[in-house]
C-alpha cells in the first residue's frame, strides 16, 4: 500500500513540475513573440513609405499605408491590445504581401499594423495610461464602469490619443469593412452585416471557427463605435488564436484576401 501511495505522489509531483514547466515556457514564448512583433514594427519606423498617422502616447508613432488604388476602401487595423502581438506581425506580413501584389486587388486596404504600440512594447493590453482602447471609443455603448483593471475605459470615451487617431482613419476612408485582429479566441466573429459566403470562405481557409457571440460585454468598443456610423460598415473581429503561439501566417493572409478581394457592391 505504502509503495502504491509513494508512485502515486511521485506521479502527481511530476505532472505539478510539468505544468509550473509549460507555464513557464508559455510566457517565454509570448515574450518572443512580443519581441519578434516590436523589432518587425520597428523596421516599418524606418521605411518611408509608410505615413505617421498620429503618436501614442509615449509618443510612438502609429504608422498607415495604403495598398491599390480603386473599388471599396478595407480598413485591417492590428495591435488594439498590446499583449496580442501575432496581430501585429499578422498585419506586417500581410502588408509585405501586398507590397508585391497590390495591381491584382480589387479594392483599396489600408493598414494599420498597431494602433497601441506603447500596450506592445510595455507586453500588456493597455495603453501609456492603462487604458483599454477597445473600450475607449465614444460608441452609444460606452460607459464608465469596469470590474477588471485591463478593461479601464478611460476618463471619457476617446480621451485616448490612440482611439482618436483610430476614429480619423475611419472619417477620411470611411470602410465598406473593418477587420479588427485580435487574440486569443482562434474564431472569427462577423457582425450581422457580414455576407455569409465570405465568412465561411475565411473560415474554411484559416481553420477557425465562426462565432457571433464573445460572450462578454464590449462596451465602449471599436465594433460599436464602428455600428454607430451614419455610413454602413461592415465588421469582423478576426480573433488569431492562443497568444503564446503564432498562427498559420500564410492561411491568414489567405483568408485575408478573400475580405480584400470581394465584391461589396
Amino acid at each position: 500500500m505504502k509503495k502504491f501511495l509513494l508512485i502515486i505522489l511521485c506521479c502527481f509531483l511530476i505532472i505539478i513540475e510539468n505544468y509550473k514547466n509549460a507555464s513557464s515556457l508559455s510566457y517565454k514564448r509570448h515574450d518572443l513573440i512580443i519581441k519578434k512583433a516590436i523589432s518587425m514594427l520597428k523596421n516599418l519606423e524606418k521605411d518611408k513609405s509608410w505615413t505617421i498617422a498620429g503618436y501614442s502616447n509615449w509618443k510612438n508613432k502609429i504608422l498607415l499605408k495604403e495598398y491599390g488604388n480603386r473599388g471599396k476602401n478595407i480598413l485591417i487595423i492590428g495591435g488594439i491590445h498590446g499583449d496580442e502581438p501575432a496581430s501585429v506581425t499578422s498585419a506586417i506580413y500581410l502588408a509585405k504581401y501586398l507590397e508585391k501584389n497590390s495591381a491584382s486587388i480589387k479594392n483599396r486596404v489600408i493598414i494599420v499594423p498597431c494602433l497601441n504600440p506603447d500596450g506592445l512594447r510595455a507586453g500588456r493590453r493597455t495603453n501609456g495610461h492603462k487604458i483599454d482602447l477597445n473600450r475607449n471609443f465614444p460608441s452609444s455603448t460606452w460607459e464608465f464602469d469596469y470590474t477588471k483593471h485591463y478593461n479601464n475605459p478611460g476618463p471619457l470615451p476617446a480621451s485616448e490619443p490612440e482611439t482618436v487617431v483610430a476614429i480619423e482613419i475611419m472619417d477620411k476612408y470611411q470602410p465598406v469593412m473593418i477587420i479588427q485582429l485580435h487574440q486569443p479566441f482562434a474564431a472569427l466573429y462577423p457582425d450581422s452585416k457580414a455576407p455569409n459566403d465570405l465568412i465561411e470562405k475565411m473560415s474554411d481557409i484559416s481553420g477557425f471557427s465562426i462565432s457571433f457571440d464573445i460572450g462578454y460585454k464590449t462596451p465602449g468598443s471599436l465594433g460599436s463605435f464602428k455600428s454607430d456610423q451614419e455610413y454602413s460598415i461592415i465588421g469582423i473581429t478576426y480573433e488569431l488564436g492562443r497568444i503564446d503561439r503564432e498562427p498559420d501566417y500564410n492561411k491568414v493572409i489567405l483568408s485575408l484576401l478573400e475580405a480584400i478581394n470581394y465584391d461589396y457592391n
